[in-house]
């Protein structure tokens, strides 16, 4: 097993050799190899085959592995930031507590695998697939999930602050206690995922379709839900303060306990058909059930 220096060094020019034709069809293979702490800075291993591989605490920084399939490989605490994965086939991997800021995973497909802990931030993941893959804890503040397809994947406790998921489809995916404020959720399609208790402050949903979903004693203050589906969707106790609902969808949405107060845009049709409660606070102040031609639904001039 390579620890020191010069070992590390050998394995870098192997690698780099053999990416540049040193094996069949200029091919890297990893075939569980443990090569921890290795120095891998910006090594070139586009379509490499790495499997069953150790990789712990490795530097691996601006590295080039678009296009490589990585299976069951461990790359825990790893410095990955700026690495290239476009159109990688990932899966079953481990990146908990990795580093990897604006690190590319377009167009890649990513099942089964593990990113609890690691900082993410201003990664990019768009027109990516994410199967079944844990982000709890992450730091994924300004990445870039534009068309992505997001299915059973766990978010809780992570920060995607100012990330941008615009036309992404997320299905079935927990988002529980993270932080999303100023994310950007427009034109997605968001279906069965839970946002309970997370903070999506001024977060933007202009024509998302929210049904199915979760938004419990979530923060959505000043969040914009300009002609998004609603319909059905668990708004309990959300914070709704100077939301925007111009346009919205909110047939038989769940508002009962919810701070609605300066919220706009908001109409007696869209109140009625909605679930409202005696503790629910209305625009203008007053507490609910929403009684129609009340003008509850209009905010008090200040």
């Amino acid at each position: 097993m390579p620890q020191d220096n010069a070992s590390r060094h050998v394995l870098s020019s192997y690698l780099l050799d053999t990416t540049l034709g040193g094996s069949e069809e200029g091919r890297c293979i990893l075939d569980g190899a443990t090569w921890n702490g290795a120095n891998l800075t910006s090594a070139v291993l586009e379509s490499a085959i790495i499997r069953g591989t150790t990789l712990l605490d490795a530097e691996l920084s601006d590295a080039r592995l678009a296009k490589a399939n990585i299976d069951t490989t461990d790359f825990q605490r790893a410095l990955l930031g700026g690495s290239d994965f476009t159109e990688g086939r990932i899966s079953k991997s481990d990146f908990r507590f990795a580093w990897l800021a604006e690190a590319i995973f377009s167009d890649a497909e990513l099942r089964h695998t593990e990113f609890r802990k690691s900082n993410l931030r201003g990664a990019r993941f768009q027109g990516a697939l994410l199967e079944s893959c844990k982000f709890a804890g992450a730091t994924l503040s300004a990445g870039c999930f534009n068309s992505a397809r997001i299915k059973l994947c766990d978010f809780s406790e992570s920060d995607f602050t100012a990330a941008q998921f615009v036309r992404a489809q997320i299905e079935g995916s927990h988002f529980r206690a993270a932080n999303g404020s100023d994310a950007n959720f427009s034109n997605c399609r968001v279906k069965a995922c839970d946002f309970t208790r997370a903070d999506l402050a001024r977060a933007r949903f202009q024509k998302a379709d929210l049904t199915g979903s979760q938004f419990e004693r979530t923060r959505m203050r000043e969040a914009d839900l300009r002609q998004a589906q609603l319909g059905g969707v668990i708004l309990c106790h959300a914070d709704l303060a100077g939301a925007r609902f111009a346009g919205a969808v909110l047939f038989a949405a769940d508002l009962r306990g919810a701070d609605l107060s300066g919220a706009r845009e908001l109409t007696s049709q869209q109140l009625t058909q909605a679930r409202t409660d005696d503790i629910t606070i209305l625009p203008n102040g007053a507490r609910g059930p929403y009684r129609r031609n009340s003008g509850a639904e209009r905010v008090l001039a200040r």
